[in-house]
């Protein structure tokens, strides 16, 4: 890992085309400006984390788990509380 120390305003470049500014820090917080092409996927690291661990969760339903909920719900199960408990069932 490369470790860079920057101020307000100086920036770290990254290949041809990313820029990392650093906007502001204030309050032990720091405010980063991004530039990038748009082809380049930016993300915050805990989005994608979060992202990663839903689509694990999605993969541990089985498609009869799946065909079972959607029995119930096309069932005339559609009110709130149903949905609660259809949605809890897959816990």
């Amino acid at each position: 890992m490369l470790v860079i120390r920057r101020r307000e305003g100086e920036a770290v470049l990254i290949g041809e085309g990313i820029e990392v500014r650093v906007l502001e820090t204030a309050g032990g917080r720091v405010t980063l400006g991004i530039t990038a092409p748009k082809d380049v996927v930016i993300l915050r690291e805990e989005i994608r984390l979060a992202a990663e661990e839903n689509w694990a969760a999605a993969r541990a339903v089985t498609p009869k788990r799946l065909r079972s909920v959607l029995a119930r719900w096309r069932g005339g199960e559609g009110s709130p509380s149903s949905v609660s408990r259809i949605f809890r069932s897959l816990r």
